[in-house]
């Protein structure tokens, strides 16, 4: 799975001038801001349970693939292979030929050894990008009930896989990456759905499942390299909004277009409020750059903006009273 041809026949086959330009679209759907702006309006503009959902997945997620490479510390295919092109550009490989020679075996020791020697190496085993589009479309599928199976293939299968294509072809990720990055990724989505609270039930093994997790990442984040400590610090920003929805309640969702599209912008101006903010007061006190200071500050952002979009969303004409007899649930 650790082998190259696969890549050198998607880049040789798949050589039109529009294929590069579209696989790198899709590879752009992976990063962070997507998934911001699909929690955001899955949160604020349909339903919040579903939404913190998916972030609790994404973030799990992230730090699961950020834990596994550091642990696997293994290259990608544009390190291993000349003929391998790194999302279109040419001789990126730290060797000429160390791709497995079979398909159960790694790369050349020659080609791990090479990179594990660069003064900033980027590991390639799990995908990080196959990962976290399966983790949150996952949660997405399980918080939000959907039962058309048509949809559920579409999203736990079709959009996971053309994310592994465009990585793929991109020279970024080998088979073993993908397959990898899939699997671990509908675990953690199904986790999150299981550890997901629930208005208006107990949920005390929730929340000490969530807490257990919450001191593992964070001391893991502070004394390890395996956790990154922004994932870590929003994380314990999403424990803090749970904590904030099981003191005040957990607001009714909108149900007008109006309502939907005014808590969306609502949050996105408290982020474009908050986070400036919070720079300025760490460049004002002087702090130093240590992990401890970047979990303290994630998670007070992230909090800060959740809860306060939540506490937004129970104002005129932002508040949703009462739900329409058509829409009430029974």
């Amino acid at each position: 799975m650790f082998q190259t041809h696969w890549h050198v026949w998607l880049q040789s086959f798949f050589d039109a001038a529009w294929m590069l330009p579209l696989m790198n679209f899709v590879s752009a759907l992976g990063y962070e801001w997507a998934y911001v702006l699909l929690i955001v309006v899955c949160s604020f503009g349909v339903r919040l349970r579903a939404g913190l959902g998916i972030m609790m997945a994404a973030l799990l997620m992230s730090m699961a693939t950020h834990a596994i490479k550091q642990g696997a510390a293994l290259p990608r295919p544009s390190d291993v292979d000349i003929h391998v092109l790194d999302k279109g550009r040419p001789d990126h490989a730290l060797v000429a030929d160390g791709a497995a020679g079979s398909f159960w075996t790694l790369p050349t020791d020659e080609a791990i050894a090479a990179l594990r020697a660069q003064p900033d190496p980027d590991y390639g085993f799990i995908s990080g990008h196959v990962g976290v589009a399966t983790a949150a479309m996952t949660a997405l599928v399980l918080c939000f009930g959907i039962r058309s199976r048509g949809w559920r293939l579409a999203l736990l299968i079709g959009w996971p896989l053309l994310m592994a294509l465009s990585r793929m072809y991109l020279g970024r990720h080998f088979l073993s990456d993908v397959l990898g990055g899939w699997l671990v990724g509908m675990a953690l989505g199904w986790l999150a759905w299981q550890c997901l609270p629930a208005p208006a039930r107990r949920n005390r093994t929730r929340h000490l499942i969530l807490a257990t997790l919450g001191v593992g990442v964070t001391a893991a984040a502070l004394t390890t390299e395996f956790v990154p400590a922004d994932s870590a610090g929003r994380y314990l920003g999403l424990l803090l909004v749970f904590a904030f929805l099981h003191w005040r309640g957990w607001p009714l969702d909108p149900y007008t277009p109006w309502q939907r599209i005014g808590r969306v912008m609502a949050v996105i101006g408290l982020y474009l409020v908050i986070s400036p903010v919070l720079e300025a007061v760490a460049v004002a006190l002087a702090l130093p750059d240590a992990a401890v200071v970047e979990v303290v500050f994630d998670a007070i952002g992230n909090a800060a903006i959740f809860m306060g979009g939540i506490a937004l969303a129970g104002y005129w004409p932002l508040a949703a009273r009462s739900l329409p007899r058509a829409t009430a649930v029974k």
